[in-house]
């Protein structure tokens, strides 16, 4: 392939730059000034055979035209709403792109952001980091995930993948797509309004065409109403963001969690203050494993055009290890099977889950897991359960989760392992002294902390307060207690 002469608009991947260099002739499109572009392009016309786009800046009609040695655009993204298809047709260009390769990434993404929009991850992070939780008090009580009714607009790769995931949370699915797909289970609604008007949680995952173009208005926001949460990871001008942002002041919508915009990277600041918004910078497919796998797709979508080969780009999930495999550790599990991640577990005796690996002591089990959960209860046995060699074990690029109680890790332990890089990161929702968080904690970027919030969700504490209730009533009545634990 070293005699193709590859033009990549922009830095995008330093991976995939380097093996174009070293596999290609490479031309760097932007090391020429904004203002002598043109004149680039012409200088080079008859040795570019191949141009390698990405989702910000794409290829249009002129570039295309501009080139007449031009054969193939392999573009470093799903998305090809920034190459000028029609052009590429009326001169034979073969295009491609990376689908598949970031499929999970986007639809864990999705997830993240209805999950992190409706718990308030983000508010009840910097609720932690401000020394709220010790000088105000508990945060304030959200709404749950779970069982939401959950409609996507686009029932494609990631549309499949966004309720392949969020069954998992026992959430019904709903759709609209251009026609009614084999999927019995989901129900199929043949316009967006009615999608809107019959869920909770409305995630974009459509392709960006005319016809999809500001899809989301007025009426569906309206639709998805002042409990509602609209979700886009696909493309910003699916919405009509100015209606999006007085909806939301005006609390006609519930929230949004948002990772694309109009005018990237121009997020609309009106944005910026409201509470009820999660905002990320199009970083749906900005994985480590994702971009490597995407460059490598490029690559080999560039060797197949030289050599005429199928294509092949495997992908899987994360592993996950569960400390403590009862009621919670299970609902993890059932949860993260759906984001393709393979599930491993300590616990005192084996399960009967043949599915899942089980690892007879925690450090085999963090040796074997890229993310750790800790989902045990406390008692004399678990407490630092997760100490210095269970770290070392997950390592650098490893990830502890921790939803038991703070007690069950060595807090200075993993203090230590975050600031020497031991430990690639961590979400807590426990801590060893609550309200007090290690103050080490509070500025670093590789953690988030939220103040033990996981059972606090508007339907939780209502469903707790009511067995309570129903303890006390089976008591007074001389019936069997409903929990009794001693």
């Amino acid at each position: 392939m070293d005699s193709l002469g590859v033009l990549l608009v922009a830095p995008m991947n330093a991976y995939l730059e380097q093996e174009l260099d070293r596999r290609c002739r490479l031309f760097r499109l932007w090391e020429s000034p904004a203002d002598r572009r043109d004149d680039y392009l012409r200088a080079h016309a008859s040795s570019i055979r191949a141009v390698v786009p990405y989702a910000p800046q794409g290829v249009d009609a002129a570039m295309i035209d501009a080139l007449p040695s031009l054969e193939i655009v392999s573009s470093f993204s799903v998305g090809i709403d920034r190459v000028d298809l029609d052009a590429c047709r009326r001169r034979g260009v073969r295009v491609t792109n990376t689908p598949d390769v970031l499929t999970d990434d986007v639809a864990d993404l999705a997830v993240g952001l209805a999950i992190a929009a409706l718990r308030k991850i983000p508010q009840a992070d910097r609720y932690v980091r401000a020394g709220k939780w010790k000088s105000k008090g508990d945060f304030t009580l959200t709404t749950r995930f779970s069982g939401k009714r959950v409609g996507i607009l686009g029932l494609g790769r990631i549309g499949l993948a966004v309720a392949k995931r969020a069954e998992a949370f026992d959430c019904p699915i709903s759709y609209h797509s251009r026609s009614e797909k084999p999927f019995p289970k989901y129900k199929f609604y043949p316009n967006v309004v009615d999608l809107a008007a019959n869920c909770d949680v409305l995630v974009v995952a459509c392709s960006l065409n005319p016809e999809t173009r500001h899809i989301v208005n007025r009426k569906v926001i309206d639709a998805l109403g002042p409990e509602g949460v609209l979700i886009n990871i696909a493309r910003g001008a699916h919405v009509d963001e100015p209606e999006l942002i007085s909806a939301l002041l005006e609390k006609r919508l519930g929230g949004a969690g948002l990772d694309v915009f109009e005018d990237e990277p121009f997020a609309p600041e009106q944005l910026f203050e409201l509470d009820n918004v999660v905002l990320v910078p199009h970083v749906g497919s900005d994985t480590e494993e994702t971009c490597r796998a995407m460059a490598d797709l490029v690559l080999q979508n560039l060797e197949a055009h030289a050599l005429n080969q199928p294509l092949l780009t495997p992908f899987s999930g994360k592993r996950v290890g569960i400390i403590g495999l009862g009621r919670i550790g299970l609902a993890v599990a059932k949860r993260v099977e759906a984001f393709d991640c393979p599930v491993n577990y300590y616990q005192r005796t084996k399960q009967d889950h043949p599915g899942y690996t089980y690892y007879p002591s925690v450090v085999e089990l963090a040796a074997s897991s890229d993310v750790l959960v800790v989902a045990c209860p406390l008692n004399e046995h678990t407490r630092h359960i997760v100490n210095r060699e269970v770290m070392e074990a997950l390592g650098p690029r490893g990830v502890l989760i921790n939803i038991g109680r703070g007690p069950h890790v060595d807090e200075a332990a993993m203090v230590a392992a975050l600031l020497d890089g031991r430990l690639g990161g961590a979400g807590l929702d426990v801590f060893e002294d609550e309200p007090n968080v290690p103050e080490a904690l509070l500025g670093m970027d590789n953690v988030v902390l939220v103040p033990h919030v996981g059972s606090a969700t508007h339907e939780t504490r209502t469903a707790m307060a009511d067995l309570v209730l129903g303890n006390l009533e089976a008591h007074v009545a001389g019936k069997p207690l409903l929990t009794q634990v001693v």
